[in-house]
């Protein structure tokens, strides 16, 4: 149940209780059933998240729980800050409008809603997986429950270690068209957040670095310096593909008409294009 406004307190969890019917009223509330889940493998750790494996009502789905960590932001600019840079708020917000123009299972996997788990499942889910999970709970946050994404399940592998097709190079080129195309720009677009599914399907994952326009950032608050962000990601992606293209394992395929790393990417590769988008066989 919702807590009443007047006793929220400035933290991640009540600022979403306030705004979510606002900000996402098209992700659904599953909060009803997230007693019937059954953990089952844990799939990926990161700073502020966890992708658990879990069976739902005979069906086998990805769960994404978010840490409590959040910033020390001013109490003047925390709702503000919360609603753009929280990774649970900005990925639910990434998924609302993707289900509003009905591109979620297209420009990503399906997303069956938001729910949270309880300190009980908590304790389950860490015997049940033999882990040991750290929540980041401070004073301010310690009766905040543990904030979840119900995914698509997708049985596969990240981009740098998938075998591609051409079909689906065409595919990440329209997600990502798709994405840009409702002013969100992917915020951490890197390889580790590209699924390639084991029939072929591609698909942009990991929205919790998202940056939705008008954005604070001062990186991108002119509309100019956003569009030059979202240029940026397209020349990543070509990028990879280039660089895919080339490896042993897609002999044969051609995911790209560049001659060399150069053209793909558009000119003369970043430091952060060299270290960070390397691919092997």
């Amino acid at each position: 149940m919702d807590c009443p406004p007047a006793i929220r307190a400035n933290t991640c969890w009540n600022i979403w209780l306030k705004h979510r019917k606002q900000y996402c009223p098209f992700l659904e509330d599953r909060r009803d059933i997230s007693s019937d889940i059954e953990f089952l493998e844990l799939l990926a750790a990161a700073g502020h998240s966890y992708v658990i494996k879990v069976r739902l009502q005979g069906n086998v789905y990805a769960l994404k729980l978010y840490t409590l960590l959040q910033p020390h932001w001013s109490p003047s600019r925390f709702e503000k800050y919360a609603l753009t840079e929280d990774p649970f708020i900005v990925e639910c917000q990434v998924y609302d409008y993707l289900i509003e123009k009905k591109l979620v299972g297209v420009a990503s996997p399906h997303c069956h809603g938001w729910l949270t788990i309880d300190n009980d499942q908590e304790r389950k889910l860490a015997r049940k997986l033999h882990q040991t999970f750290e929540w980041r709970r401070r004073p301010d946050t310690a009766r905040d429950p543990v904030r979840g994404l119900l995914l698509e399940y997708v049985e596969g592998y990240t981009l740098d270690k998938a075998h591609m097709t051409p079909l689906a190079a065409q595919s990440l080129r329209d997600q990502l068209n798709y994405l840009h195309s409702l002013d969100i720009a992917h915020g951490d677009f890197l390889p580790r957040n590209i699924m390639v599914s084991n029939d072929s399907r591609a698909f942009l994952i990991d929205f919790s670095s998202a940056i939705l326009w008008p954005h604070p950032n001062f990186l991108v608050r002119k509309r100019e310096d956003f569009l030059r962000y979202i240029e940026n990601e397209k020349s990543a992606l070509e990028l990879f593909l280039f660089r895919l293209q080339m490896l042993k394992r897609h002999q044969g395929m051609k995911f790209t008409d560049a001659a060399s790393e150069e053209e793909a990417y558009g000119g003369p590769l970043s430091n952060r294009a060299n270290n960070n988008y390397a691919f092997v066989d």
